[in-house]
């Protein structure tokens, strides 16, 4: 084999990693001696064109230069060839401007990027390796400075001269649309990828199905965004797959369904974000199972997790009073009603002491509710406070808290009626006085 201008064989294989180094399929690459032009080939639709020496070598300094991050310095060995660019033949020049696209995209000037790219694609005889790679990088530059129409157009004529596509073409070409908030057309590329990796045995990646998840979000199929939803959870499983499963089940009303994926990500540790534990107490609370609501949040305020603000205080005491948890409720009621000085509060706290028979401190809790802030209706609490007064035989205070309700229209009669009783048991009272004097 002649040598004079052509590569040795070591030569040849340090070309190819210079090109696959570069973005490049090493098969585009045809580099053979100029003794083999010489041989008895068949005919060839397209002219074959090497690297001369010379080019090889300064290339060579490029690329060294490109691997040690200096770009600048890869930039003007380029230079050196450009300056001579009439010289070069039309495969050198591709090679030429493939080298100054990869400085370019690396130092993320992607205008001086696709220029190159373009000058790329502009050269005679191009092999088609060399060809499908520069147009595809050139899709992608032009993706990257979000100019999606163009971006699509390159990969329409990337598609028809390319046989072999790999799924993450469709996957840029969906994104395209979908960033032009084109989904309907955004979906149809997502599921052919999913297809040919089916057909080739590779595992859907997960930004694939993160996308088609969005897609299906943004053309209001629930379902089938729940279906994906589903693969994505069970297999990348991470806290935001089941709180967004979680949500897709609540926007379709079913709500057993959204708290099972949220309980069972509790359970496998994915659920640690305050506002996430609250969110599954509501759940419990409104699928009726308070008492996993109440030790949850007890749990998670003991490790301080969730703080002891007074939504929070609210929301464990709505629990336990629907758990039937009375004698548990009164210390939260206690703090919450100290912490905000609201009058439902301090008329929460009355209730559950009424409802274990404290008719003292329940009077206590009324009487405060009666002074707190944002009383809404004074007569029902005159009546309950009254009510907790006679129970503790405190007629006289009971009667004048039943004098006070009476001024309100939705309490006069039944507040009248027990001024009347209470009158009666006083006389009653005094009768038996008199007597037993």
């Amino acid at each position: 084999m002649s040598t004079g201008s052509s590569l040795s064989m070591t030569k040849r294989t340090r070309a190819m990693a210079l090109a696959i180094a570069l973005g490049l399929s090493a098969c585009a690459m045809t580099v053979q001696a100029a003794d083999d032009k010489k041989a008895s080939v068949k005919p060839q639709t397209k002219v074959t064109q090497t690297l001369s020496q010379a080019t090889y070598k300064q290339m060579e300094v490029a690329q060294k230069a490109f691997e040690a991050k200096d770009y600048k310095g890869a930039e003007a060995a380029l230079n050196v060839l450009k300056a001579k660019y009439e010289k070069l033949n039309d495969y050198e020049k591709a090679t030429l401007w493939v080298q100054y696209a990869a400085i370019y995209r690396t130092t993320e000037d992607n205008k001086k990027a696709i220029e190159a790219y373009t000058n790329v694609l502009k050269q005679a005889n191009l092999p088609d390796g060399l060809r499908d790679n520069s147009l595809f990088a050139l899709a992608q530059t032009y993706f990257l400075l979000e100019d999606y129409p163009k971006a699509i157009r390159i990969l329409d004529k990337w598609f028809s001269v390319v046989s072999d596509v790999q799924p993450d073409a469709y996957i840029l070409y969906a994104q395209a649309y979908y960033q032009q908030q084109k989904y309907a057309e955004a979906k149809a590329p997502i599921l052919k990828a999913l297809t040919v990796a089916k057909a080739r045995n590779q595992e859907p990646k997960e930004n694939w199905l993160g996308l088609l998840r969005a897609v299906f979000f943004e053309l209001k199929d629930y379902p089938s965004a729940i279906r994906v939803m589903e693969i994505l959870a069970s297999t990348y499983p991470k806290d935001t797959y089941f709180i967004q499963l979680s949500g897709l089940y609540g926007l379709q009303g079913n709500q057993r369904k959204q708290l099972n994926v949220m309980h069972a990500a509790y359970k496998g540790g994915f659920i640690t974000n305050a506002g996430d534990v609250l969110n599954l107490a509501r759940l419990y609370l409104a699928e009726e199972a308070p008492q996993q609501a109440v030790n949850l949040i007890t749990a998670r305020m003991k490790d301080k997790l969730i703080p002891l603000n007074a939504e929070n205080l609210q929301l464990l005491a709505q629990a336990l009073a629907i758990a039937k948890e009375t004698e548990r409720s009164i210390p939260v009621l206690v703090k919450l009603s100290s912490l905000t000085g609201e009058s439902k509060h301090y008329n929460f706290l009355g209730q559950a002491y009424s409802q274990t028979g404290e008719w003292s401190k329940a009077a206590d809790a009324y009487a405060a509710a009666l002074k707190g802030a944002n009383v809404s209706n004074p007569g029902s609490l005159n009546m309950q406070l009254g009510t907790v007064l006679y129970n503790s035989g405190k007629l006289a205070e009971a009667k004048q808290a039943f004098s006070q309700a009476s001024g309100s229209e939705s309490q006069t009669e039944a507040a009248a009626n027990w001024v009347k009783f209470i009158n009666t048991e006083i006389e009653r009272n005094q009768a038996l006085r008199a007597r037993a004097g």
